[in-house]
């Protein structure tokens, strides 16, 4: 295990703490309110951080987070929230207030989206298409950066591992300009790894996705998604899947 959750939750507090000082400033309300350690342990980022390091670095199922299901609600918010936290502008803001991006929370946020998509699930956001352009994106694959996580070994050595010229290499698939890994191919690969954590058998229930199927989609409603897509940051077949199990937890309400 690389790290304990409760190292991971006293970072995680002292973060929240601090940053929570920012914000009460900005609101001018009481600091108390959003610095206090019972706020912060009642907060749904507290409690959605240790739920997905439940589930990304034990294995554990709990609450919507499990196989084939989704990361969604608030566990979406927290992994937009927390790759927000780690860009040089608001490193440079938490600087002032003596604070940084909780590292370890960051982890266990990306380990929990990596076994979602091990797991037969979906992210939620797409953040590489924005770099690498819709299509080119993680949906559907895992990063090497995201195996190695899974596997608690460094991504040189996942680098590695996926050379064609070893014996029983890591197999990737080349996506626009990157090499990503299927998740059943991941699956087949991270069974042999002595730090992989596989993940228990779910007790829970995890809302299911709306089942694949073909249809005609007009040109100018392909337009609309790509545009809602790209405002969003995430890929078209990101977006169109999110609309679709909204349209599906809808129904079943």
């Amino acid at each position: 295990m690389p790290f304990s959750k409760d190292e991971m939750q006293e970072e995680l507090s002292r973060f929240l703490s601090l940053a929570g000082k920012q914000i009460a400033q900005m609101y001018g309300a009481s600091e108390s309110e959003w610095t206090g350690e019972e706020s912060v342990k009642r907060s749904p980022i507290w409690v959605g951080v240790s739920e997905m390091y439940d589930y990304g670095v034990m294995g554990v199922p709990t609450g919507d987070l499990g196989p084939g299901g989704i990361v969604n609600g608030v566990h979406a918010h927290i992994d937009m929230f927390l790759r927000a936290m780690d860009t040089p502008c608001m490193r440079v803001y938490l600087e002032q207030c003596d604070n940084a991006p909780p590292r370890l929370a960051m982890l266990a946020v990306q380990s929990a989206v990596a076994r979602m998509v091990l797991d037969g699930g979906d992210r939620f956001a797409d953040f590489a298409a924005g770099e690498f352009g819709i299509g080119n994106g993680d949906v559907g694959y895992l990063t090497l950066s995201e195996v190695a996580l899974l596997a608690n070994m460094d991504e040189r050595s996942v680098r590695n591992a996926a050379n064609p010229k070893l014996p029983d290499p890591l197999k990737t698939e080349q996506v626009g300009k990157r090499s990503l890994v299927n998740p059943e191919e991941a699956r087949r690969w991270l069974s042999g790894r002595k730090g992989f954590v596989p993940t228990s058998k779910h007790e829970g229930v995890v809302p299911e996705r709306p089942q694949e199927f073909d249809m005609e989609v007009s040109e100018e409603l392909v337009a609309i998604i790509k545009q809602k897509a790209k405002k969003a940051g995430v890929s078209f077949e990101a977006y169109f899947k999110k609309v679709l199990f909204k349209i599906f937890e809808d129904m079943e309400k």
